[in-house]
């Protein structure tokens, strides 16, 4: 295979099919762990995906993208590099979210994949409004 083709340009009509096929079952594994789930963006290339803590007793994020993980069989590594990253790759965004790719193939960013944001567990009080 050619990895050097723009292939990750294509949109493909039914990754956005499974994604949204997908989608309630791990929105029930989300309420499960104590966060709200949601879409954003287009799903031609990926499913985005939000998850934002609900309940007090929400999940350590990695607790839910390991669930995740399972459920969808998914991997975090692609056969045409050397990188394998046991913890889905989280990557620091702004506002305190943290980032999750978890894979549908070992092809990396060029088979169907889930960009997971999980907004951070709030430890402190609540603002108030005055």
């Amino acid at each position: 295979m050619n990895y050097d083709t723009p292939r990750i340009k294509q949109t493909i009509p039914a990754r956005a099919a499974a994604y949204v096929a997908i989608y309630p079952m791990l929105a029930q594994i989300a309420k499960e762990h104590g966060y709200a789930l949601a879409v954003h963006g287009s799903a031609h290339r990926d499913l985005d995906l939000i998850a934002v803590p609900w309940i007090e007793e929400a999940s350590e994020p990695l607790a839910l993208v390991q669930a995740f993980k399972e459920a969808l069989s998914a991997v975090t590594h692609a056969d045409h590099s050397d990188e394998h990253f046991p913890d889905c790759d989280p990557k620091n965004k702004p506002h305190g979210r943290i980032a999750y790719s978890l894979h549908f193939t070992n092809q990396g960013m060029y088979g169907g994949y889930i960009d997971l944001s999980v907004l951070p567990i709030s430890k402190g009080k609540e603002a108030a409004c005055t």
